[in-house]
């Protein structure tokens, strides 16, 4: 079986996405020109795949404030010596908040216990941002309730409240009408809370909803260059490529079967190749028999069941496949392309899932470019 001479390939991973850096960095760069306000790069799940620590160090002279999603999260940015501030989106537990002040993360703040426990251990002032629940009801403080806990947090003489947010629960659908509602319920409290940071638009509504922007963007997907809907009222570009390898080249005659369970029978004598990637590497099952990959700038769709490690193509409209040829999942090759919008729509989930179940195995190449 002939295989591709090694020094063929820049990289030698079964596996690997290649992030481009200098694509992220011009992507926010271009979000906050067109939104006009402060950026808050949200890099919450290892950047949605991407790497946090190195997008974190791409965009510090960009963003005005990191935004994750768990205390670890920030903790992970500080010992790398990002100095941004770094707010912490959801409700941290009690126990979190000894590491909260002394990596001075910012965190949010829906209840009273453990904003009296941030208080009570805070030598110096301690910054917070409070979460309105506007009506996605998945965390935050009541709107109707918001004037009266901001008041009693007013009391704590160590926390300072740097800011007020909400999230738009349908800013990425077609129809915006419960987006205005939350919009003007989170405008209520405004007038009230002058010289407080007010933010609320997430990437779907930064593109859409101007009316959301208010003191600051918080886009996290647009920033990769994934639009969250069909606006695109500016260019943003894929900063993600996933490639794997060729792991085997065969033929099967008519009638044999392929992979686990024999879901896929031959009609006709064909070429088939094995390629280094699987579930176990994040991508989806749901792609078995549906899915397709880019060899040699050729479209060869996915026989057979997805399995853990490896998964079976079809090479008919490919000539002359060799073991080590590059496989690209994700991005382009020669003039073909599949988009991570593309591999979504035919798992039947998101773009958000696919990129952030990249896994471990896929080596991460970061690239300026």
């Amino acid at each position: 079986m002939a295989q591709r001479d090694p020094k063929d390939n820049m990289h030698y991973f079964r596996t690997h996405t290649e992030i481009n850096l200098g694509a992220i960095r011009r992507n926010a760069e271009a979000i906050k020109a067109y939104a006009g306000k402060q950026l808050i790069a949200v890099i919450k799940a290892d950047a949605y795949g991407h790497g946090m620590i190195p997008i974190a160090e791409t965009l510090s002279a960009v963003a005005d404030m990191f935004a994750v999603a768990t205390t670890e999260e920030g903790i992970r940015l500080r010992q790398a010596g990002i100095h941004k501030p770094i707010l912490i989106l959801f409700s941290s537990l009690i126990e979190d908040a000894p590491q909260i002040v002394e990596h001075a993360l910012i965190p949010t703040v829906a209840d009273w216990q453990f904003a009296s426990r941030l208080n009570e251990i805070s030598s110096r002032t301690t910054k917070i941002h409070v979460n309105i629940n506007t009506g996605m009801n998945r965390s935050g403080v009541h709107w109707t309730e918001a004037d009266q806990f901001l008041n009693k947090l007013e009391t704590l003489e160590q926390l300072k409240i740097e800011g007020l947010f909400t999230h738009l629960a349908t800013a990425d659908e077609a129809d915006k009408s419960f987006v205005s509602v939350q919009l003007a319920r989170f405008s209520s409290l405004v007038g009230d809370s002058s010289g407080k940071m007010f933010h609320a638009a997430n990437s779907a509504a930064t593109l859409a909803v101007p009316a959301s922007h208010f003191d600051a963007v918080r886009p996290g997907l647009s920033l990769y260059g994934i639009y969250p809907a069909s606006e695109k009222p500016i260019a943003l570009a894929p900063a993600l490529t996933w490639k794997a390898r060729v792991g085997w080249v065969g033929s099967i005659s008519e009638g044999e079967g392929v992979s686990y369970g024999l879901t896929y029978k031959a009609s006709r004598q064909i070429r088939i190749a094995m390629v280094q990637i699987g579930y176990g590497d994040g991508y989806p099952r749901g792609l078995s028999g549906i899915g397709e990959v880019l060899i040699g700038g050729v479209r060869c769709p996915i026989i057979g069941r997805v399995c853990m490690d490896v998964s079976v193509v079809q090479l008919s409209n490919a000539a002359n496949v060799l073991v080590g040829d590059e496989v690209v999942l994700i991005g382009k090759q020669g003039d073909a392309e599949i988009t991570v919008d593309e591999i979504a729509h035919r798992a039947g989930t998101i773009s958000y899932e696919i990129l952030t179940r990249i896994g471990a195995r896929a080596k991460r190449i970061f690239t300026e470019c």
